[in-house]
């Protein structure tokens, strides 16, 4: 009997009122806003525009914290050192304070 069932649909299918173009549309992007929440792990709130705001303050580590301070104190001397790096050394300067003397 899976035959008569499958024609009933199939009749039933073709008896339906057909949806315009804007339904059809509609009930797409219901179904890809369903599916997408879900792949993104479905935010429950539906305001999370704070999500979104970069993190600017980090604590100080803790005196008995030794590693995150090994951490820090290194990360400050490779930030400096890079930072020493972008400035003219004297000669630099000497040279440039001269060629504009020249012009």
């Amino acid at each position: 009997m899976d035959w008569k069932r499958s024609l009933r649909g199939r009749l039933a299918a073709r008896s339906a009122p057909k949806k315009s173009e804007q339904e059809l549309k509609d009930e797409e992007m219901e179904l890809f806003t369903k599916y997408y929440m879900e792949w993104k792990g479905g935010r429950k709130s539906g305001d999370t525009s704070y999500m979104n705001i970069p993190r600017f303050y980090y604590r100080l580590p803790a005196e008995d914290e030794v590693l995150l301070q090994k951490l820090r104190e290194e990360s400050r001397a490779v930030f400096l050192q890079r930072k020493s790096r972008e400035l003219l050394d004297n000669e630099e300067l000497q040279a440039i304070l001269h060629s504009k003397d020249l012009c």
